[in-house]
């Protein structure tokens, strides 16, 4: 019994965490619309430059260091060495977290510089002050995750990106109204990740204090600096967190890269900066395309870990297997559907439509982030860290060296090629280094099946298209792109679900994983087995 109430709370908890973590990047990806509609591209741009500093700091704060603490509470048997152990580790990143905020604040100015623009200086500074939240923000967390108490982190995520977000339209709706400069909005919109944080740490702390964890023992104390803490955050903690960050890295590149690599092309600087802008638009959509698969990683994690721990190979293998395939085809679907819609997105979402091509390469990260992500949880859930870390690292590196001379040669177009040949690398190098957890995940003809129909599913679209632009008196363009997105996006999930239906592309297991799904569709005549 008690086992069984165990398992309710633990299956409970990661439903919470689960569902706080979709509204939480829902947030995050949705705001930037109306954001980038209110401050254009030249105040996306700023914004944008700086926000993979803030994003790659809330990972931190938010998903790859609470999991790896929790990992460690849960470790640790005696509540005292929990505590203990909480501490220990708030000290060593608070160093960490000291050296990145002295870095940021202090090294600002060298830092705008090397982005082409130094007037983003007070905006990199305001950033930084959030970095001196995350050690108790990531701590508690974590210990209140090893303890199998979800609410404090679920409910401080979704606070925190509430507050951010009103904070930053509030921002872009004063600086609109007022004549702002971009660089003074974006310093002030900035200013709403430290803000943000601390109602999220009010929020654990008040957690702390009405369920006071028992105090920590000389005993305990001694206890835990015997253990190597350092060593185990920064290579299973850091790979946790650059899993979770791996398109802001990639971003961060571009701070660097985009601006330097399109003058080189024989732009100005005021007009790169307007491409550049325009082309973080992409950034947003990979966002909400992500969504689903990093709540369907997060959901799973947990089965693998305890099929793992039991020695249930087979029933790893079918979580493993299912979430993989599931995840590729949805990746796949998404960013098929945006390619044939993308003239129509770009204009109803930003009001304009260029860089079309840019966007809709740089909309397969969505494809390939999905599959990095599975392949992941499945090695963390094995505890296997160092493939992961040296693929992503490789992949940042190819990223560093190939963006701005592919930006040079090819224009903003350069910079989506950089991005997806970098996450190539880097499934291509965890595929290899670990073949023998990865291998037979993937059928062959599955795949062929799900092309055929995906191909089909862009025919309909793309008709469906031609069709309304030719029928519709509509003038306004944008109108009309919100008339085509209505008829024509129900068009494309009728056509790739009746396509893999027809062609038993999933089996009762992988339509059973599909969120929503199972419920409307009638599953009688799909196989049993697992499709080879």
């Amino acid at each position: 019994m008690k086992n069984r109430s165990r398992r309710k709370q633990v299956l409970a908890g990661t439903l919470l965490l689960t569902i706080a973590s979709f509204v939480a990047k829902l947030l995050s990806a949705v705001y930037r619309i109306p954001f980038q509609n209110m401050v254009g591209n030249i105040g996306f741009y700023v914004y944008q430059q700086i926000y993979p500093i803030y994003g790659i700091g809330m990972t931190f704060a938010l998903t790859g260091l609470p999991v790896f603490i929790s990992k460690l509470v849960v470790d640790t048997r005696e509540p005292e060495n929990q505590v203990a152990l909480v501490f220990r580790i708030q000290r060593i990143l608070l160093v960490i977290c000291l050296v990145i905020f002295c870095i940021l604040q202090f090294g600002a100015g060298l830092i705008a510089v090397r982005m082409d623009d130094s007037r983003l200086t007070p905006v990199i500074q305001s950033v930084s002050w959030m970095f001196l939240l995350i050690p108790f923000l990531s701590s508690w967390r974590g210990y209140f995750q090893g303890k199998m108490e979800m609410r404090p982190t679920a409910y401080s995520q979704v606070i925190e990106q509430i507050v951010r977000v009103s904070v930053i339209l509030v921002v872009a709706y004063w600086a609109t109204h007022h004549a702002v400069t971009p660089y003074k909005m974006g310093q002030f919109a900035m200013l709403s990740a430290p803000i943000a944080g601390v109602f999220a740490l009010t929020v654990i702390l008040a957690w702390v204090w009405v369920h006071r964890p028992v105090r920590r023992t000389a005993k305990s104390i001694a206890e835990m600096r015997q253990q190597p803490l350092v060593s185990r955050i920064l290579l299973e903690g850091g790979t946790l967190c650059l899993v979770s960050a791996v398109m802001l890295l990639l971003q961060l590149a571009d701070s660097f890269s985009v601006v330097s690599g399109l003058r080189s092309f024989g732009y100005a600087l005021g007009a790169a900066q307007n491409i550049k802008g325009i082309y973080d638009r992409s950034q947003t959509l990979v966002q909400l395309g992500q969504v689903l698969s990093t709540a369907s990683v997060t959901a799973v994690l947990p089965g693998l870990v305890m099929a793992h721990k039991r020695h249930q190979d087979v029933t790893f293998e079918h979580i493993a297997t299912t979430n993989l395939r599931t995840n590729l085809a949805l990746s796949l679907a998404m960013s098929v559907g945006l390619f044939a819609l993308m003239p129509e997105v770009n204009r109803l979402l930003f009001s304009s439509a260029e860089l079309n091509g840019t966007i809709s390469l740089y909309c397969t990260s969505i494809v390939l982030t999905s599959v990095l992500m599975t392949y992941n949880a499945i090695l963390q859930s094995k505890n296997q860290y160092k493939n992961t870390m040296a693929a992503i690292l490789f992949g940042f590196v190819v990223k560093l060296l190939i963006n701005q001379p592919l930006i040079a040669y090819f224009g903003i177009i350069g910079a989506s090629m950089a991005t997806l040949l970098s996450l190539m690398s880097m499934v291509l190098l965890l595929h290899l280094l670990a073949r023998r957890d990865l291998q037979k995940l993937i059928s062959g003809m599955q795949v062929i099946k799900l092309s055929v129909v995906l191909g089909l599913m862009w025919l309909a679209v793309h008709s469906a298209v031609v069709v309304v632009n030719a029928m519709s008196p509509i003038t306004s363009l944008r109108l009309q792109a919100l008339v085509i997105a209505v008829v024509c996006i129900p068009v494309g999930i009728i056509f790739f679900f009746g396509g893999c239906l027809v062609l038993n592309v999933f089996s009762v297991r992988e339509w059973l994983a599909i969120p929503l799904v199972s419920k409307y569709i009638k599953i009688k005549g799909v196989p049993t087995h697992e499709n080879r």
